[in-house]
């Protein structure tokens, strides 16, 4: 009897469940709900489980309810039919697109604009031939995934190789183009639209140039009207300076923002736009740090942002999963006063960096195309920074890469889950997330994209805030002024191509990858807050323990965000174990 009465009670916990799924898909403030629904639905279907063994291979037990497994894969096809919405417009250029392309490249129509940029014989391979080559490379990385998975959202910026020779002065942007996959409106396809870009100048945004590179006056109008279009004679024509003059501002303006060209400025304004001129105090902190597009050398484009002095220590700071690069947006004063060089790559799937597919292979992938950039940026011997999930691909690297890696930092990095117990003592959402990358696998997509819809409304923060409940350290920490938003900021990073990075991410943070530990014999650092509510400090003093070479260094009071509230402390601590590693 008892029997019947759990199944009845897991009945109609299922088709609430349901409702909730198709509630968030119509409206994303519904995410909170939904999460609270598949919370306790996963957690007492686990508990029906019995005792989950935490392997892999053959015999890992998963939790499966075709039912649900049905409902959540058509709520994921509803997802994705109606794709994330328009890219931030501050960016738009015309309303008609310059070009609009299909599958494969193949050009459905241009307006007249588009022959003074590609050509007359307006062709793939003629827009291409009109882009510097990192940005053409970008385009085909670009339309090589939307051939295969078509969908909207996809966003990217590129610049051509030089201005037009016609009438130079009417393309805003300064040669930048942006490109947009959108579904079609004359049909049901899904669209790639090339447009020229106009970059919304305001003052918020002077400030940023101002107090991050520190630019003149006059420095900051040459700069705006070079994003108004045009070249120097141009500009030189409308505002009526010397042409010589110009010259030399620029001249000092690439100097200052360590760009080499109109278009690279042009570029970096761009990011700053897109990022929002609200976080104009978050960008200045980061002091003179400035990205730069590593070549792997096969059309992939990884960008690395560069934070600190120049001949600081070189330490590599790989990010976790959620928040991304958030926490760098305050490291400047602390990384100058440790004296730390900082390079912090994007990884594949997240912000801007190139796509990859491959879940299994993804730490060593990545370690494989770090070895590459560390190449190309001239550093033969790095200590790598694991932040969060960054772990994993920390050890990665240090298996792969071997003496290029003279030692492993993790802050509040994650350790291998090995035991059910761990799984219990994280919080609720972050548990349900966990079980469902570890146990049902095949619901993660529609999880995820749900959280992605609420992300992309105007209520991002209902999707952080269940993240650090009330009266824990993590809340007040989020409640300093800019922390949130660089944290919102951060999120969207995560999800700019979809949900393929969080879903990669959380296959290898919910199973045991003590191998990658075990590859390697470089000195390790744990640096752990004993009030961390996802990984908690017995399982990180337990792990230590296991092995010989690493140190945890444990911070009374502090939680997860602990980078966040203790940048100086973090960073010394860093300081110290490069020192001994690099020595």
């Amino acid at each position: 009897m008892r029997d019947q009465n759990e199944d009845a009670a897991l009945d109609a916990e299922r088709a609430r469940l349901i409702g909730s799924i198709y509630d968030v898909v119509l409206s994303p403030e519904h995410y909170d709900s939904f999460m609270t629904d598949w919370s306790d639905f996963v957690d007492k279907l686990a508990r029906r489980l019995g005792e989950l063994h935490v392997t892999d291979g053959p015999s890992a037990r998963q939790l499966q309810d075709p039912v649900i497994e049905a409902h959540f894969r058509r709520a994921f096809a509803l997802f994705e039919r109606m794709g994330r919405g328009e890219p931030n417009e501050s960016l738009g250029g015309h309303r008609a697109p310059l070009v609009r392309l299909g599958r494969g490249g193949v050009v459905l129509s241009a307006q007249e604009d588009a022959a003074q940029l590609f050509g007359d014989t307006l062709s793939l391979a003629t827009i291409r031939a009109a882009l510097e080559p990192d940005s053409a490379a970008r385009l085909t990385t670009l339309l090589a995934a939307f051939d295969r998975a078509p969908a909207s959202g996809r966003f990217a910026v590129l610049s051509l190789s030089e201005q037009p020779a016609t009438d130079a002065g009417s393309l805003p942007g300064g040669g930048l183009v942006s490109v947009v996959t959108t579904r079609d409106p004359a049909g049901q396809d899904f669209v790639v639209e090339l447009r020229a870009m106009s970059i919304g100048w305001s003052a918020p945004l002077a400030s940023v140039l101002v107090e991050t590179f520190h630019l003149t006056p006059r420095e900051t109008e040459l700069v705006r009207e070079l994003t108004r279009g045009g070249d120097l004679p141009a500009v030189a024509l409308r505002i009526g300076r010397s042409l010589n003059t110009l010259r030399a501002q620029l001249k000092s303006v690439f100097a200052k923002t360590r760009t080499n060209a109109q278009s690279e400025l042009m570029r970096l304004i761009a990011a700053m736009v897109l990022h929002g001129a609200e976080d104009s105090r978050a960008k200045a902190a980061a002091g003179d740090g400035t990205e730069v597009a590593v070549d792997l050398g096969d059309g992939r484009i990884m960008p690395v942002a560069v934070l600190g002095p120049e001949d600081g220590l070189p330490v590599v700071f790989v990010h976790g999963m959620l928040e991304g690069l958030a926490a760098l947006h305050r490291l400047g004063p602390a990384l100058q006063a440790a004296g730390l060089r900082l390079y912090a790559p994007m990884r594949p799937n997240f912000g801007i960096s190139y796509p990859a597919s491959r879940i299994r292979e993804a730490p060593d992938h990545f370690a494989r195309d770090l070895g590459l950039a560390l190449g190309v940026l001239g550093l033969s011997r790095v200590v790598v920074i694991g932040h969060m999930a960054g772990a994993i691909y920390a050890y990665g690297a240090a298996a792969r890469l071997a003496q290029q890696v003279a030692g492993v930092v993790c802050v509040a990095g994650c350790v291998p889950i090995v035991t059910i117990e761990q799984f219990a003592q994280m919080t609720p959402r972050q548990r349900a997330v966990a079980y469902t990358a570890r146990f049902a696998p095949a619901l993660l997509p529609a999880v995820l994209r749900a959280g992605i819809a609420q992300i992309d409304s105007d209520n991002a923060q209902n999707f952080m805030t269940p993240l650090y409940p009330k009266g824990t350290r993590d809340r007040e920490v989020v409640e300093r002024e800019g922390i949130a938003e660089a944290l919102l900021e951060g999120y969207r990073f995560t999800v700019a191509q979809g949900q393929k990075a969080f879903q990669i991410d959380a296959w290898h943070v919910t199973r045991d990858w003590s191998a990658l530990v075990a590859a390697s014999d470089c000195p390790v650092a744990l640096i752990h807050g004993d009030a961390d509510p996802v990984v908690r400090l017995k399982s990180v003093r337990h792990f230590a323990q296991q092995h010989g070479r690493v140190h945890l260094h444990e911070i009374d009071g502090e939680g997860q965000l602990l980078l966040y509230s203790q940048p100086g402390v973090v960073l010394a601590e860093i300081r110290a174990f490069a020192e001994r590693c690099l020595a």
